[in-house]
């Protein structure tokens, strides 16, 4: 079975029986769309299929750095931090590119964190506009730098005069695409097998800045892949000794980059409801 082919609970319980699995990996989304996530026992997840599990609530209330921000209700001191109930996603199941295969789930905040789950949100505001008799597609653009770097040497230079995989300008460069073509393939592979495909890569300008187009979707999908792709592309680049960051600008010195968010509202029949021929 492909992990595309799961859709449901038994689908999930049966993929994982045949491929004889002992953990799978399973992911959430913070309050600042950062991805937390952990291994789980087979046996655990399993269970967790028709029940959920507990997952620390401090992830709704700490920022990036795991810093608790003093200004939240639905967690922190005043709660002891508990765990909230968490729902796991049959539909989202995946291999990962880079973990020999490992299946992944994303699961989704569940009981009263469900007000605050960004997935849950997002989703809501669909069911609402579905109701309106609107259909959402959207597809994200993700403009990224790549840096000669691991997690230590950033702190010891403090975050300053880091190394761009390529120095200076060179936008939609075919010659630095095919000089690096071994990182773009791991790129451009690990995402058609991730289920977050790209629909175009390229070098942006800039030193050391690549754009990643993923695919168009339904809009829960597409931000489903986009937070996975964020994820996924750092871990991509740690393993081969490289450094991936999304921030709007590292250095004064050169151009910033950004993420596009392309969105098309259709009604039921598929046509286009921004557009007026008129």
């Amino acid at each position: 079975m492909k992990p595309g082919q799961v859709k449901t609970a038994a689908d999930a319980k049966k993929i994982i029986a045949e491929r004889k699995c002992d953990y799978v990996k399973v992911g959430v989304v913070d309050m600042d769309g950062i991805m937390r996530g952990k291994y789980m026992k087979a046996d655990k997840f399993l269970s967790s299929l028709d029940k959920g599990f507990g997952f620390c609530d401090v992830v709704l209330g700490w920022d990036s750095k795991d810093q608790l921000y003093d200004n939240v209700s639905v967690t922190g001191w005043h709660t002891g931090y508990p765990d909230a109930p968490v729902r796991i996603i049959p539909e989202s199941c995946r291999e990962i590119a880079w973990e020999d295969d490992m299946l992944f789930f994303l699961g989704e905040f569940d009981g009263k964190y469900e007000d605050v789950c960004p997935r849950a949100v997002l989703r809501r505001t669909l069911a609402k506009a579905d109701k309106m008799g609107f259909k959402v597609l959207a597809g994200l653009e993700y403009e990224f730098f790549m840096f000669e770097e691991t997690p230590e040497t950033v702190r010891e230079k403090n975050y300053r005069d880091l190394k761009p995989i390529q120095p200076g300008f060179f936008g939609y460069s075919m010659l630095r695409s095919t000089v690096d073509s071994d990182l773009y393939r791991d790129i451009l592979d690990g995402c058609v097998k991730m289920d977050m495909a790209l629909e175009g890569l390229h070098e942006e300008t800039g030193p050391g800045v690549l754009e990643a187009a993923i695919q168009v979707d339904g809009a829960l999908a597409a931000a489903d892949k986009a937070v996975l792709f964020k994820t996924f592309a750092k871990i991509m680049a740690q393993k081969r000794g490289l450094m991936a960051t999304f921030m709007a600008r590292w250095s004064p010195d050169w151009p910033g980059q950004s993420g596009h968010i392309h969105m098309s509202l259709t009604n039921k029949a598929g046509k286009p409801i921004f557009l007026d021929k008129n």
